[in-house]
């Protein structure tokens, strides 16, 4: 049975035409001749779906700001480390579970488990949203039971995950991954719950501090260095002279630590500020989140408090960026209550520089100054159309995609948790193009959002970004090119101004394929 994203998808570019399905605004005239033509022939194909998948998965993206490490993997590879590791299969509830293994009571081995006749796509889809039927109100839950079924799989595949998920990024060109992750969990989430919480926020900062997370943190980024350069080894980047690497070794990778909203306050409130601690401490943790879902009762009845905790910690320090999930929910998921604050707090009180989904945007009190406000303090939306519909069944002109567009909100498509989603970033784009109306030059638009709006380190490479126009340093010139001395020395000296760079390059590249005119 196809996944009934995948069937709603094809049926959705089939019957596409010149007519957006939700009104997002015509693309603007092209800015040059290259585009200009690439633009002409993507919309001579809207309607052949598999050449709308084919040009944009050649399509330079930017980056991937929302991606989840433990959701993007494929269920194929967890069970394949699943047997590497010789894990067991519980038979009743579907999950990986480690050894000893006991097929009298139901746990088998994995590897004598999936020989059995079916039990290896009953497995995959279990692991992951596949095989949804169309139609059906169970994704919710079977996205975020999968993770429990697999997370045995994954605790010590950081290394294998990474490297995974670059190579397929390296195949979509896309440039930069931002990827939630948790560095020293077990043992923050312990000290949590030793130090407790009071309601005081500065007085349980110090009892943290003085408890010990200050070596936890010098922990987290040691383990950060033994992660990346394992990363390096499994991809091949240092190979031998004469070699060139392989392209995922050109993907830049950076994280944000996460933190569970589920937990009791002095557990979350403990990771927060770790999160912090190590955000300002190591410039490849470029920033935090807060993960799980929404909808969650712990969260909902401790969400104001998380904000405000949030809120208190960017001010302690400042210059950590702050992403944050917010509005992933949607009418009857919860109480009509819980959707009318979700958004705005977490953009005035927790000082969230990026909303990740923003789906319920409608329902909060006075949306329309919201967008607004968010629009003049330039806070980004993290689009996951795929996950929206799967798990909020939220899409099409039920999405607030093209109300965030019109009302200038900047955005940006994220893949959110591909491998459990089965998709992939190129899979957002096409879902944008046919469902929103997209063209060519609004996905440019998308893709360049992705960069400008990454917690990169240094300033960016526009000083005009409507016009395009470079810094002085590099005014004039056509990236692509070799820089002059000045321009080069403002690259070498921001890692968001250089992965721009690289994109208005992989542009020019892309423009002039001969298979595109």
């Amino acid at each position: 049975m196809i996944a009934r994203v995948a069937v709603a998808l094809l049926a959705l570019l089939a019957t596409a035409c010149a007519a957006p399905v939700t009104g997002v605004a015509p693309t603007e005239p092209a800015a040059d001749a290259g585009e200009a033509r690439v633009a002409a022939w993507f919309e001579a194909h809207r309607g052949r779906p598999p050449m709308v998948r084919a040009f944009l998965q050649r399509m330079p993206k930017g980056g991937d700001l929302h991606v989840h490490l433990s959701g993007a993997v494929y269920a194929e590879s967890l069970i394949a480390w699943g047997i590497e590791a010789k894990m067991c299969l519980d038979a009743a509830t579907l999950t990986i579970t480690p050894a000893p293994c006991d097929p009298r009571e139901g746990r088998p081995p994995l590897a004598d488990a999936v020989r059995e006749p079916g039990r290896y796509g009953v497995l995959v889809d279990a692991l992951s949203t596949r095989n949804l039927p169309q139609g059906s109100t169970a994704g919710h839950d079977r996205f975020f039971t999968a993770f429990g079924r697999f997370g045995n799989v994954t605790g010590d595949r950081s290394v294998d995950m990474i490297a995974d998920l670059a190579t397929g990024a390296a195949d979509q060109h896309i440039g930069y991954l931002e990827m939630m992750l948790t560095f020293r969990g077990r043992e923050v989430r312990s000290l949590g719950a030793r130090v407790g919480f009071d309601g005081d926020l500065a007085g349980t900062r110090r009892r943290l501090l003085d408890g010990g997370l200050g070596p936890l943190v010098a922990d987290g980024g040691a383990e950060v260095s033994r992660m990346e350069q394992a990363v390096i080894g499994r991809l091949g980047c240092a190979p031998a002279p004469g070699a060139a690497p392989p392209p995922a070794c050109r993907v830049v990778r950076r994280y944000l630590q996460q933190t569970s909203r589920t937990a009791d306050p002095g557990v979350v409130f403990a990771q927060l500020v770790y999160a912090f601690e190590l955000a300002r401490a190591d410039r490849r943790v470029v920033g935090i989140n807060m993960v799980a879902p929404e909808d969650d009762p712990v969260a909902r009845r401790d969400y104001r408090l998380h904000m405000r905790m949030v809120g208190w910690l960017v001010e302690t320090y400042p210059g950590v960026n702050v992403a944050l999930h917010a509005g992933e929910l949607t009418l009857g998921l919860v109480p009509p209550a819980d959707l009318a604050f979700h958004i705005r707090s977490a953009v005035e009180v927790g000082r969230a520089k990026r909303i990740g989904h923003g789906v319920s945007i409608a329902y909060e009190r006075d949306a329309l100054q919201l967008m607004e406000l968010m629009r003049a303090r330039d806070v980004l939306v993290e689009i996951c159309l795929t996950s929206n519909d799967l798990i909020l069944g939220v899409a099409g002109p039920w999405h607030p995609f093209a109300d965030y567009w019109h009302r200038g909100v900047p955005l940006a498509l994220a893949s959110d948790d591909p491998g459990v989603a089965r998709g992939d970033l190129t899979a957002e784009y096409v879902r944008a193009a046919i469902e929103h109306g997209l063209g060519y030059a609004d996905l440019k638009r998308l893709a360049r959002n992705s960069l400008r709006h990454s917690f990169l380190a240094g300033a960016e490479l526009w000083q005009d970004r409507e016009a395009l126009v470079p810094v002085a340093p590099c005014a004039g010139l056509r990236p692509g090119t070799t820089a002059t001395a000045p321009c080069q020395g403002f690259l070498d000296g921001s890692d968001k101004a250089r992965a721009q760079w690289a994109l208005e390059a992989a542009f020019i590249e892309f423009e002039s394929l001969p298979s595109f005119r």
